[in-house]
């Protein structure tokens, strides 16, 4: 496949440019990346805080599951952070990269006529004093401000271009054990969350092949989240 890179030091959204390039016929392999974006998305509708500091791209790919594909660039994530740095991370489930146990990157996968486009935003070296109050105590950045990176933001970026192209053709079951032996949740207590409404608790107890979460609940039983998002519970 023909990757095609284009950087940007502002853009509004690399996932909203890409999907107009998509409907008027940009070819997968076609990647956006920014340092900053002003009206970043993430998950159900929600602003996506990106300041300057931050790695945002988003990679055009042939129609598969989003849910596979955003499983999929976690690993691809976990991989070019670990590959490029002294960091070791992990993976909440489904699409949010943890340091420290907060977060240091999230994934939105959008579905767009016969492509995907994935979107990954990475605190690299950003300043999370300077984030939204309401997100600055849950986050985390690879390298404080104040810190010079022991690589360049593009070495990450073409780690995980390259790793998320190849994982997104691959089929068999190994990609899916490193994104289960990488997962924070696994074996821990959560919260279930349905359109922002807690639904349920339990035990985390595995992620199947199609990357759906299965909880025992405290009082419905076995639970299959293929949707929703999960909090770790901490008692």
């Amino acid at each position: 496949m023909n990757i095609d890179i284009s950087y940007y030091d502002d853009i509004t959204s690399t996932n909203e440019v890409l999907k107009q390039m998509a409907l008027d016929g940009a070819q997968s392999g076609k990647v956006l990346v920014a340092w900053h974006q002003s009206q970043g998305r993430g998950r159900l509708g929600r602003s996506f805080e990106s300041p300057k500091g931050g790695i945002y791209l988003s990679m055009l790919l042939d129609n598969d599951s989003t849910m596979l594909l955003t499983a999929k660039a976690a690993v691809a994530t976990r991989r070019a952070i670990e590959q490029n740095t002294d960091r070791k991370v992990g993976i909440k489930w489904v699409n949010d990269i943890i340091l420290n146990g907060k977060k240091v990157a999230g994934i939105l996968a959008q579905a767009v006529n016969d492509k995907v486009i994935v979107g990954i935003g990475i605190n690299f070296c950003t300043d999370i004093d300077a984030l939204d109050p309401a997100v600055r105590d849950i986050a985390d950045t690879l390298y404080k401000k104040w810190q010079t990176p022991e690589c360049d933001a593009i070495d990450i970026v073409n780690t995980l271009v390259r790793e998320m192209y190849d994982l997104a053709s691959e089929k068999g079951p190994s990609w899916l054990d490193e994104y289960r032996g990488a997962s924070v949740v696994l074996g821990k207590k959560v919260n279930i969350f349905q359109a922002g409404v807690r639904t349920g608790s339990g035990i985390a107890t595995a992620i199947d092949e199609n990357c759906a979460l299965h909880v025992l609940d405290e009082k419905k039983g076995e639970v299959i989240l293929s949707t929703g998002e999960i909090t770790l519970r901490l008692s």
